[in-house]
């Protein structure tokens, strides 16, 4: 009975021991495992920081068509479509104008809304009657600046919505005052949202014609101010947070930009930033309109539904954290 009841206790004792070391590899190893090789899917505080940004710089070279990048020294330029997304293939508005162009530029609206066709203005006439990128954004209490070279762009800049504007009026020396004056203010004022236009190559075009040898030197011309323009963000603190979109209002062809030709309605679309796809073509549509829902979009702020532009989602590292549309 000793001997059979001492049998029975070992038996008993390695069987518990067994079961112990089995049950105890169970836990360990999944524990192991996971430790080793699941991948942290949460995202870093690098990456939520580089949804949105603090600054942003619509800069619109007057009648640039797309294909005279290629054919200029334009190293500026080239230097933002590596580093940002970019289409040659964008399109304007009908009628293919300054005015119209830029309304629905800020408004982002088609000219079927926004219901401005003239392409002249003064001060004795209305201010655009929507609302744009300005009065939204000084609604969220920020500051907003226009450095342009056509006098006619006041009517973008309603009383209220801009804190500084200047216009050139399509002096000689236009390119470089603007590009003087808007390095000189943003030092000092930071403006958190600025539209700065460039009356050329659009003048020498009417002059000389598109693409003549003297368009592409006037072109050439606001390569290098938009060069003073970048570096003046730098020395400002504020370029590492900032969005810069570079477009036109319309291209041209012979000595005017009328008519619904590709060559009159195709525009650049250039956009840079921290929070852009670097050295990336733009495979959906774009529209000159467009500029409006994605310069809110960067600034995290709100698009209103009744816009027909749409934040060109696909430049973004970070899509689905952006506010937009879908």
């Amino acid at each position: 009975m000793n001997k059979s009841f001492e049998i029975l206790i070992n038996l008993i004792l390695v069987t518990f021991l067994l079961f112990a070391g089995f049950s105890l590899g169970e836990v360990r190893e999944p524990t192991r495992l996971s430790v080793s090789s699941e991948p942290n899917k949460n995202p870093t505080q690098s990456q939520l920081n580089n949804t949105t940004v603090k600054y942003a710089v619509v800069i619109t070279i007057d009648g640039l068509r797309p294909d005279a990048i290629s054919k200029s020294n334009s190293p500026n330029i080239n230097s933002f479509m590596k580093q940002g997304s970019y289409t040659f293939e964008a399109c304007t508005v009908i009628p293919p104008r300054t005015l119209p162009a830029h309304t629905s530029l800020v408004t982002g609206l088609d000219t079927k809304k926004h219901k401005q066709k003239l392409n002249f203005w003064n001060p004795s006439m209305i201010y655009v009657d929507k609302e744009t990128i300005f009065s939204i954004a000084k609604k969220q209490g920020l500051k907003t600046a226009m450095f342009v070279g056509k006098n006619k762009l006041e009517y973008l800049a309603k009383p209220g919505s801009i804190d500084h504007f200047e216009s050139t009026g399509e002096a000689a020396d236009s390119i470089e005052k603007i590009g003087s004056h808007f390095s000189a203010y943003v030092k000092s004022a930071k403006p958190q949202l600025t539209l700065i236009h460039f009356p050329e190559p659009d003048l020498t075009g009417h002059k000389r014609g598109w693409m003549s040898r003297d368009y592409i030197k006037a072109f050439e011309k606001v390569d290098r101010a938009i060069g003073v323009i970048i570096e003046s963000l730098r020395e400002a603190g504020i370029y590492p947070e900032t969005i810069i979109i570079i477009t036109s209002d319309h291209g041209g062809e012979g000595k005017t930009h009328e008519g619904s030709d590709p060559q009159v309605m195709t525009i650049p679309w250039i956009a840079f930033g921290k929070v852009v796809k670097k050295d990336y073509k733009i495979k959906e549509e774009v529209y000159i309109y467009d500029t409006a829902s994605t310069v809110l979009s960067a600034l995290g702020i709100n698009i209103p539904m009744e816009l027909d532009g749409k934040p060109a989602k696909e430049i973004f590292i970070n899509q689905k954290r952006f506010t937009g549309k879908e």
